[in-house]
């Protein structure tokens, strides 16, 4: 009885503390959005200021006419030099026409650059000739004839309104609107402007709360403006108030390593930063995109205990953050509810712990014994749940002996039905036959005592096709052609030991950079495969769809069974129209429309679609492979592959071009080296939209882009 009553007194006590902290967190809730709105609407007029500055300026049509001479001239190979611009009766009016319109109280300087970022006039002498290293999605809005703001980057040589920064941090941040000729842009002209001064201030200045502070970051969590410094802080590692004004991109807003001293925590550079410190609770959502709050506390960058709301913005390519501190938030609350909490938990455990060991202790531990038995098979011991589908779950995992890290298909005792073991036994026997390096690798089959399937597969670091089109849009001509001939040597092989892959698409094909070679692919799931042969049960019904319909064959969709070589030379070409037009072969919608359009409709070419230039001859053969007819696509993968050499870009994308790839563009990190591990390894879940999708698992920052153009 007294049991009883200590879990109904700890209860009531929660229950209390719970309605009292939970009033409270939504009224910080709605403060610190409050505070993030507002900093964003100041933020939004001041770049509207901006852009509008920089855009009246090349409203003149004398300036743009000099300015589209410049550019033009046989002499834009090289920079216009300040005596040119001074002397030469062509240019002078240019560069007093500028001078006047300059709002100096805001502006370093001006600069004219060409499409390549490479800076031919300006009033700053040490960054003519210089490439400005503008962020690559600033100049391609450039060049698509958008006028944009950039946020904070380093400027091949540092520059100020007051004279040179320091060579720690030249850092500027641009305003651009492009030059264009007719139907070409053919440079752009910049305003260039201190981060610290203006930009920082729009940030630092209290709004609505002087306990509030906010900054600004970018994808890789590096502080594009000054570090807040207007609250003293508590924590042994706090950033010193030095490092206030060097913060701009040299601070990465990451957890504080404890004990350390104050001299060697003031700044942490980003190009220094230590895999082993992981960033803020905040600054890791952050980067990851999108919006939201922590209103019950996490550590910031200095150590101290805050909470804070922060919002994604795509189009900066930056994230605008907003924290206070918990004791300036909650008060006596927080220690009252510390103290409840305590009580209320050591009431609960203590009569949960007495109770349980009395009455359940025997059953607790044979039930612990079983969990444990079933995470260890035979010698392969499971890790994390990475993926769960329609057939089996997949874990990471690792060899007892070895220690190899790998991925592990159950398919548990439970789920055990003889259709479903016999399709377990068939993907792993015929997947184990192939031994193309472009198809995942099996490495062990077994069964436990009490009925487990399992098999264990070559765990993938990389990132699957798909992701990559969600992410960084459609790929150049060379690189798909790269990719295409790849798929095509990993399903030869299997079509020549009469095996039909029949669900290829962006999702089930990873990749991956392995040594330093870049742009390797692993061809996966072949859980829906199908042997060629008189002798051959289907196990499958005909009238079901089996594959994902946006990259099914005409004769799949009709009758499942009827899915040959022809059908996976059909998903090839969709999956090859996916990567060069960075959309599919028809609008998304539910699966029998798309069903529909697969047998009736003939998709258009990928330039037609998207309404850019793209390479004939790739056109013509990916057209090709979607012919209705299967009678009239190419022959084989073999045919397919030499059709593909044949193309004018193929070779286009080089060794180094993945190495540059992967080093510096992948997951759009400017020069960070950001490293995802994703496994998506033939396990299969029917979506919303009727199609399989892929268990995948990403470690690492996960963005949510929308989709980009790296084809230039």
């Amino acid at each position: 009885m007294w049991i009883l009553l200590l879990i109904i007194a700890a209860a009531l006590v929660v229950f209390l503390n719970y309605r009292i902290r939970g009033a409270m967190q939504e009224m910080t809730r709605r403060s610190l959005q409050s505070i993030l709105s507002a900093k964003l609407s100041v933020f939004d007029q001041w770049c509207g200021q901006q852009m509008a500055s920089v855009t009246d300026a090349m409203q003149s049509a004398k300036r743009k006419s000099l300015a589209i001479e410049i550019l033009n001239s046989h002499a834009s190979r090289h920079p216009v030099s300040p005596e040119r611009l001074q002397t030469d009766p062509n240019l002078v009016p240019f560069a007093s026409d500028v001078a006047d319109a300059v709002p100096h109280d805001q502006v370093v300087g001006w600069v004219l650059i060409d499409i390549d970022g490479r800076v031919l006039g300006s009033d700053l002498t040490s960054l003519l000739g210089q490439d400005l290293r503008l962020p690559t999605d600033a100049l391609e809005k450039m060049i698509s004839r958008q006028s944009t703001l950039t946020r904070p980057f380093r400027s091949p040589t540092p520059v100020s309104r007051s004279g040179p920064l320091s060579e720690s941090e030249p850092a500027v941040i641009a305003a651009i609107t492009p030059v264009v000729q007719g139907a070409r842009t053919l440079g752009g002209f910049l305003y260039l402007m201190d981060p610290a001064a203006d930009f920082s201030e729009l940030f630092s200045t209290p709004v609505d709360s002087p306990v509030a502070e906010s900054y600004v970051i970018d994808r890789r969590g590096v502080m594009l403006t000054r570090m807040p410094s207007q609250h003293e802080s508590s924590s042994p590692a706090a950033v010193d108030s030095a490092s206030f004004a060097s913060s701009i991109l040299n601070q990465v807003v990451q957890v504080p390593v404890e004990q350390e001293s104050i001299e060697s925590a003031s700044i942490h550079s980003a190009a220094n930063r230590s895999s082993s410190r992981p960033l803020t609770v905040l600054a890791d959502q952050l980067t990851r995109g999108g919006q939201g709050e922590d209103v019950v506390g996490y550590r910031d960058y200095r150590g101290d205990e805050v909470v804070g709301a922060w919002r994604w913005l795509p189009e900066y390519g930056m994230g605008v953050a907003v924290e206070m501190k918990l004791r300036d938030v909650y008060g006596p609350l927080l220690t009252l509810s510390r103290i409840h909490w305590t009580l209320a938990m050591s009431l609960i455990l203590g009569a949960v712990l007495l109770g349980t060991l009395h009455q359940f202790g025997p059953t607790l531990s044979r039930s612990l014994a079983q969990t444990d038995s079933v995470r260890q098979l035979g010698q392969y011991k499971l890790g994390q749940l990475i993926g769960e589908g329609a057939m089996g779950s997949v874990y990471l995992g690792s060899h007892q002996l070895l220690k190899r890290e790998v991925a592990i298909k159950v398919l548990e005792k439970e789920e055990l039905t003889s259709t479903t073991a016999s399709r377990f036994a068939r993907e792993v026997q015929l997947t184990s036959q192939l031994r193309h390096p472009n198809t995942i690798a099996i490495f062990d089959y077994g069964q436990t005592d009490d009925g487990t399937f399992y098999y264990v597969m070559e765990y993938v670091h990389g990132i699957t096709l798909q992701a990559l089109i969600d992410q960084y849009g459609r790929q150049p001509a060379g690189r798909v052609i790269s990719l295409l001939i790849q798929m095509c040597g990993s399903l030869a092989e299997a079509h020549t030991r009469a095996i039909v892959h029949r669900d290829i698409k962006p999702a089930n094909i990873i990749l991956t950079e392995v040594s330093g070679v870049g742009d390797l692919i692993k061809v996966l799931d072949f859980g829906l495969v199908k042997e060629i042969t008189r002798d051959t049960v289907e196990l499958t019904q005909v009238d079901s769809i089996t594959g994902t319909p946006m990259y099914m064959s005409p004769e799949a969709v009709r009758d499942a069974s009827a899915a040959d070589a022809q059908s996976d030379l059909y998903s090839v070409g969709a999956v090859g129209y996916a990567l060069l037009a960075g959309v599919p072969l028809f609008e998304g919608g539910a699966s029998v429309d798309i069903c529909l359009k697969q047998l009736n409709e003939v998709p258009l070419r990928p330039a037609e679609r998207i309404g850019v230039p793209l390479a004939d001859d790739l056109q013509n053969v990916l057209m090709s492979c979607l012919q209705k007819d299967a009678h009239q696509r190419p022959m084989s993968m073999d045919e397919l592959a030499d059709t593909l050499r044949a193309c004018e870009d193929y070779g286009g994308w080089t060794q180094v071009d993945s190495v540059h790839w992967w080093n510096h563009r992948f997951d759009g990190g400017d020069d960070a080296e950001i490293s995802h591990a994703t496994a998506a390894f033939g396990s299969t879940a029917t979506s919303d939209a009727g199609r399989t999708s892929d268990a995948t698992a990403v470690s690492g920052p996960a963005t949510t882009a929308p989709p980009r153009d790296f084809s230039g």
